[in-house]
Parts: structure tokens; sequence; C-alpha cells
């Protein structure tokens, strides 16, 4: 873990105030939330994701994609891939989200098709961005492996973006 020397007092309700730096380099907003842990007597704070908590149900949609289309399914909050299908688990889980994908992102696009260098390798792209009250919280990705992008089910990818849509909404 890297320290940076800088450090803050408790108040007597408990509460430190983040530095500047550090809020601005995690990108951390005034209203937003952040996790806490504890690992070997270290407090940790994370940027608190909703995706995180939807991942056990989003994970089993992920699959049934997978298997229908043989393509790559992820799931991105604004930093980092969340969740994977499982032919995607061990080269993306948890990889932080580069910045060519962020300005995609911020496009808010209905969906963005694509061919990028996405981690290393050229990737046919595309990408829903996921919204809430008219935010954008992250992304349902396809990287497609083995059907092309126009052979899909469009209705089917619709509805699935709309029921992670409504499950993000119904936990804020």
């Amino acid at each position: 873990m890297k320290t940076t020397g800088m450090v803050r007092r408790i108040d007597d309700l408990g509460r430190i105030v983040i530095p500047k730096e550090i809020r601005k380099q995690l990108m951390l907003k005034e209203g937003e939330s952040v996790s806490f842990a504890v690992e070997h007597n270290h407090i940790v704070l994370t940027k608190f994701s909703i995706l995180h908590k939807l991942s056990p149900t989003i994970q089993i949609l992920l699959e049934r994609l997978y298997s229908k289309y043989h393509n790559t399914f992820l799931l991105c909050d604004k930093r980092c891939i969340v969740v994977c299908s499982s032919d995607g688990l061990a080269k993306y889980q948890r990889r932080d989200l580069t910045k060519d994908f962020l300005l995609l992102l911020d496009q808010k696009e209905q969906h963005i098709e694509t061919t990028m260098e996405f981690y290393g390798k050229q990737e046919q792209v595309t990408i829903y961005p996921l919204l809430c009250e008219q935010e954008i919280q992250g992304a349902l990705i396809m990287l497609s492996h083995q059907t092309p992008y126009y052979l899909m089910d469009q209705t089917l990818l619709d509805f699935v973006k709309d029921i992670i849509e409504e499950e993000i909404e119904s936990c804020v």
C-alpha cells in the first residue's frame, strides 16, 4: 500500500477530511458514498459503486447472454470492470477502465459500436451506458467474438440494460 504522507485529525464527531488530492484522484464528488473495510489494521476507503452490490444478480444475466451469443459480456462502473461472463473473468475482472473508454462512455449515446484497443487487443466493442437520474453509472459491454452485433437480438440486449438500470434505481 502506498502512503501519501498526508495526516488528518479525527474531530470530536469521528469525522476525517479526505484530502483534495485524493478526492481528485478517485474522482470523488460531494455527496458520493465511500465504503469502509479493514485489512491488517488498515482502514481502506473505496469509492462505492451500486454495481458492486448488484454483481451476483448481474453475473447470472451475463452468463445467460454468453451462453446464447458466445460473446464476452462485462459490466463496469465508472472506474473498473465489476462483473464478467465466465470467459472474461481472468482477463478483465477488476481491471481499471482506460481513459479512451471513459471518453466514449461520457458521450451518453444510447449504445456505441466501435473497434478499439481493449486491454491490449483490437476488439469489436458495443457499449450500453447505464443511467440513473440522467447520470452515467457505468455500462454493459459486449465484445463480439462469435456473434456480430447486427445478428443479435437488440430487444433482448435493451431488456437486459433496462433491468440493470431498474436495479440501480431501486438501490439508490
